[in-house]
């Protein structure tokens, strides 16, 4: 690993070095070093939650970035080794395994403790600035020290290869009389946007590029159609790289609009040829008991369709070509009976 070396220039004296630190007391001192200054971690980050406990243990950080992700942070007040890689990973994992709701109300109730003055409704908060729950998964991973070993550097880039990144943050400490700097290369924005804004055209346009590669422009389509075929005419589409949000407009309890992910259609594994239809969390919510039929129904199928987890939340996989036409009289009910639903509740607020 190179090192940063820095000097003090004084008026008359020549250059003086600066001492580096290779580790503070305590990891408690960067911990409250990047809680007052978050942007020193990433430019739009939202910390929403200090020493987070989860079953793996306690998430030293853990942030919301600007487009609506979960970053779990792991500290260490020195060089970062392969048991910093073990712990974040451990943190993700607990958490990955969460459903979106039973999240929420974690973070609900580390808000209401007064865990997260800045925030002092989870949910309420994020809704309003992101609005669809879904956007929380799947979470980045982060590592934050002062240096990394080669071993820690080694697992990093072996997980970013199989499409699990943990980005590894690194400053670099030096002790100047009375204070203590800190330093650390940042990314720097592009001054002019790059390339134009992607409309909702743009992005169905992708979209349906990535579903003839895969060979299931067909099948998603007939899926889709049959779908929208029993939803509101008001439903909102919004396309995606992998698939197609639907979305239905709700009165918030902070007494705003917004759309909620009700319903998906995703790319699921491109090789295979499999889609999955996904539920937003919305649909426990409010239709408890149709969504727990429906959970029984797809489970006694026994093999055409299956009921899976799919981004924190529930989904039902359509792997082979003959798959939709069994769960689809199954799906298009339950879609028809939450249509009926939201006609009843979409201008009344959650409890």
């Amino acid at each position: 690993m190179e090192e940063i070396r820095l000097w003090r220039s004084g008026s008359g004296k020549g250059l003086r070095s600066v001492k580096a630190i290779p580790e503070l007391e305590t990891e408690v001192a960067l911990e409250d070093l990047l809680v007052a200054n978050p942007e020193l971690l990433e430019d739009g980050l939202t910390l929403v939650g200090r020493q987070t406990p989860t079953v793996g243990g306690w998430l030293d950080l853990l942030g919301v970035d600007r487009g609506g992700r979960l970053v779990i942070f792991e500290l260490k007040r020195g060089a970062l080794g392969r048991d910093a890689v073990t712990q974040v990973l451990d943190y993700a994992s607990a958490i990955s395994a969460m459903e979106v709701e039973a999240l929420v109300e974690h973070m609900d109730a580390r808000s209401a403790a007064g865990e997260m003055d800045r925030i002092p409704d989870f949910r309420a908060w994020y809704e309003e600035t992101f609005d669809d729950l879904q956007r929380l998964f799947p979470v980045r991973m982060a590592l934050v020290g002062l240096g990394v070993d080669e071993t820690a550097l080694r697992i990093a880039r072996f997980l970013e290869e199989g499409g699990r990144p943990i980005e590894v943050i690194i400053f670099h400490g030096f002790l100047d009389g009375d204070s203590t700097l800190f330093a650390r290369q940042m990314p720097i924005p592009p001054s002019v946007p790059v390339g134009p804004t992607r409309t909702v055209a743009d992005r169905r346009e992708q979209l349906m590029r990535r579903l003839e590669e895969c060979g299931l422009r067909n099948r998603f389509e007939t899926v889709c159609g049959d779908l929208l075929e029993r939803l509101p005419s008001s439903v909102f589409q919004d396309p995606g790289a992998w698939g197609i949000s639907l979305k239905l407009d709700n009165l918030k309890r902070s007494g705003v609009r917004g759309p909620d992910h009700y319903f998906g259609i995703y790319v699921a594994d491109c090789e295979r040829g499999s889609l999955v239809v996904s539920l937003g969390s919305v649909l426990k919510k409010r239709h408890a008991d149709d969504y727990r039929r429906l959970a029984d129904e797809v489970m006694g199928l026994k093999g055409h369709g299956r009921w899976v987890d799919w981004r924190g939340g529930k989904a039902v996989s359509l792997g082979r070509d003959g798959d939709w036409e069994i769960v689809k009289p199954l799906l298009r009910e339950f879609v028809a009976t939450v249509s009926k639903g939201w006609e009843q509740y979409r201008n009344t607020p959650p409890e």
